[in-house]
C-alpha cells in the first residue's frame, strides 16, 4: 500500500469514527448509485442484532482439515447468508422504520443482485466502527449500576 492509499484509507477511517459515516455503491439502471450510512440509530441497531442472530456460520467445518467440507461449508454460508446480509444493509442504509417498512424488500433484492464479497466485507467493517459496540456495552453498564432501586448488599463485620 502506498502512501496515497494509506491517507485515502486513515481519511475514510476518520469519517467513519466522526460519524460522517459511508457510501454503498450499485449499479441502478446502468448508472453508478452511491448510497449514504450515516450515523445509527438504536432502533436500526436493535433490527440488526435481530439478523445477526439469525446469520449461519459453519465454523466447526471451516476449520476442519477437510477441503471438501470447507468449501461446501463456504458454499452453504453462501446459499444460507448472501440474502441475509443484503437486508442487514438494507435496513441500515433506509434507517428510519417508516423507509424500513416501504422499501426494504426494493433495496434488498437490489443489493442483493449489486453486492459483492467484497463489498460486504468493507460495509461489515464500516458498520461495526460506526455502530460503536463498545460505547454501547459502556454506557448500559454504567447506566445498570446506577439503579436507584438496586440493592446493595452490606456484610457485617466483626
Amino acid at each position: 500500500m502506498n502512501e496515497e492509499e494509506k491517507l485515502v484509507a486513515e481519511e475514510k477511517e476518520l469519517k467513519i469514527l466522526n460519524e460522517v459515516g459511508f457510501v454503498v455503491k450499485t449499479r441502478l439502471f446502468g448508472k453508478e448509485r452511491v448510497w449514504k450510512v450515516r450515523k445509527v440509530p438504536l432502533a436500526v441497531m436493535f433490527r440488526q442484532s435481530h439478523l445477526f442472530f439469525k446469520l449461519k456460520t459453519h465454523q466447526d467445518q471451516l476449520q476442519s482439515d477437510d477441503v471438501t467440507g470447507i468449501l461446501n461449508a463456504q458454499f452453504n454460508s453462501v446459499a444460507d447468508n448472501a440474502k441475509l446480509c443484503a437486508e442487514i444493509i438494507a435496513i441500515t442504509i433506509l434507517g428510519r422504520r417508516w423507509k424500513i417498512r416501504l422499501f426494504k424488500r426494493l433495496l434488498t433484492e437490489h443489493l442483493y443482485e449489486n453486492i459483492d464479497s467484497k463489498d460486504l466485507l468493507e460495509f461489515t467493517q464500516n458498520i461495526l466502527s460506526l455502530n460503536d459496540y463498545q460505547s454501547f456495552m459502556t454506557s448500559t453498564t454504567l447506566l445498570s449500576a446506577v439503579r436507584v432501586t438496586n440493592p446493595m448488599k452490606v456484610e457485617k463485620m466483626d
